[in-house]
């Protein structure tokens, strides 16, 4: 008898752990620019870093919802999912925000 542990679908953990990075490297810039985000060229990092993130978590959420069947992490996918459209509502906000 093999005990064969169910594999992660690591699409789904992936896509779940992008917001965090998102968040992570929005910090990291915040602590490098200090008081002079919009006007420093970190601003210019963050336009292009964050979404990038999220869009690939995005992608990653969307693309383990056919395996959830097999591999299960079916929260991991959906939540990964709405954290990565919530901040990226936030992102364009925060664009609205410094224009």
């Amino acid at each position: 008898m093999t005990n064969n542990p169910k594999k992660a679908n690591t699409l789904a953990v992936a896509g779940f752990l992008a917001p965090f990075v998102a968040a992570g490297i929005t910090c990291g810039l915040l602590l490098m620019a200090g008081d002079d985000f919009k006007s420093s060229k970190v601003f210019i990092a963050y336009q292009l870093a964050i979404p990038l993130v999220l869009i690939i978590g995005v992608v990653l959420g969307v693309k383990s919802i056919p395996h959830i069947p097999r591999l299960g992490d079916k929260d991991y996918a959906y939540s990964g999912l709405l954290l990565n459209v919530f901040f990226l509502v936030v992102f364009l906000l925060s664009l609205i925000y410094f224009s």
